[in-house]
């Protein structure tokens, strides 16, 4: 499966980096993100491919790393490391840039925003994607590869406030916003000449399922229920995708990069925040091409996979020996030889003390693991 790296880009000193590692990228037009993309973008126009260019174009960002590392050294001391273990930024980053070679995401997927207004009580209005869509396109002729518009699909019903279940939506709810996802799916198809893909949601029926294959023109997006089970939306997307499979179309699947997902649901492509947000709790992604023992109690999982190790130091009361005792996920709860392997895939992107240090670097490391795996055997990874 395709990995398509989803989130609004952070550009920062690790952006460039970022670019070199990711092959994919999902980006929201929605106008609370449009500036960092257009930054993104900018950035690529002035041909920001490494972070030699990155240094080349602002000198003073040695300046701002090396005291970054004085911060980093002042950290370790009082975690009581030692200063001297800690590989300086400039030198880290440089070394994974060289590693990797100048490049960005050649594939490019646009998503309209319509989650987020749908979240904030509103509805998003599909002259508002277009011109956002349009001026993506012009920003970026001539950069990539491939780029695929999603519809602006219409979400029914009304989003559950807080503490709450989500209310399932009536038949003419889900009704009302197929139609308009369907008007506003002709106006972007007169509007561009890049694909654009219809959206096939959970709980909608066979029969639509057969209209967006019909529309699609040989791609198109699942989106899975987040408010079900696992088990319920891999089997769900699962079914769907073959059956869509048998029609020549390949399918997307929306927030769709859980192991067993990625593995057995067929899907084409796919796309997560997972690699972003798991380093807000200090967990890395660490990738495994065979089971691990403490895993055999339960449905033997498939290989490869990753797997989230809580790395982080943390200054807190549990600091200690062994940081985060009984915290199943923490790497001072593995094997010896479990955690030198956590170490070893670590490393083949930045410094361990870095990783445990900072939650940018550990969302690196997420990135390349997590697309190791998802896109281990795909015809089209490198």
């Amino acid at each position: 499966m395709l990995h398509y790296a989803s989130g609004t880009p952070a550009n920062d000193d690790f952006q460039v980096v970022e670019n070199q590692l990711a092959r994919q990228r999902l980006f929201s037009v929605h106008p609370n993100y449009a500036k960092p993309v257009a930054r993104w973008l900018d950035d690529l126009r002035q041909g920001i491919f490494s972070f030699g260019d990155q240094m080349a174009r602002t000198p003073s960002l040695s300046g701002k790393l090396a005291r970054a590392d004085r911060r980093m050294r002042e950290e370790l001391v009082e975690r009581g490391l030692d200063p001297e273990t800690w590989v300086p930024y400039e030198d880290a980053l440089r070394a994974l840039s060289e590693r990797l070679g100048p490049g960005y995401p050649r594939r490019i997927m646009l998503d309209s925003g319509a989650f987020t207004d749908w979240r904030g009580g509103r509805r998003s209005d599909v002259e508002t994607v277009i011109r956002s869509y349009a001026d993506f396109l012009h920003r970026s002729a001539g950069l990539f590869d491939e780029i695929y518009l999603i519809n602006l699909d219409v979400i029914p019903g009304a989003p559950a406030k807080e503490g709450e279940k989500q209310k399932e939506p009536s038949d003419a709810e889900i009704a009302e916003a197929i139609a308009q996802s369907d008007v506003n799916f002709a106006k972007l198809k007169a509007e561009f000449d890049v694909p654009v893909l219809p959206v096939f949601h959970q709980r909608e029926s066979w029969d639509r399922l057969r209209e967006v294959v019909e529309m699609g023109d040989g791609y198109i997006c699942l989106s899975p229920d987040n408010g079900l089970p696992q088990k319920e939306r891999e089997d769900w997307t699962l079914f769907h995708n073959t059956a869509a499979e048998a029609h020549g179309v390949r399918c997307h699947g929306l927030a769709t990069t859980g192991n067993r997902m990625m593995h057995l649901a067929g899907l084409y492509s796919g796309d997560s925040t997972a690699w972003k947000t798991h380093s807000g709790n200090g967990r890395i992604d660490v990738r495994w091409d065979a089971p691990r023992s403490v895993d055999q109690f339960a449905s033997r999982p498939l290989t490869p996979f990753y797997r989230p190790t809580h790395v982080a130091i943390e200054r807190n009361e549990f600091d200690g020996k062994r940081a985060l005792p009984n915290h199943k996920d923490h790497l001072s709860e593995l094997a010896c030889h479990e955690q030198e392997h956590v170490r070893r895939r670590a490393e083949r992107y930045l410094p361990f003390p870095m990783v445990q240090l900072d939650r940018r670097t550990m969302s690196i490391v997420s990135l390349g693991e997590i697309q190791s795996v998802a896109e281990d055997r795909h015809e089209l990874a490198a």
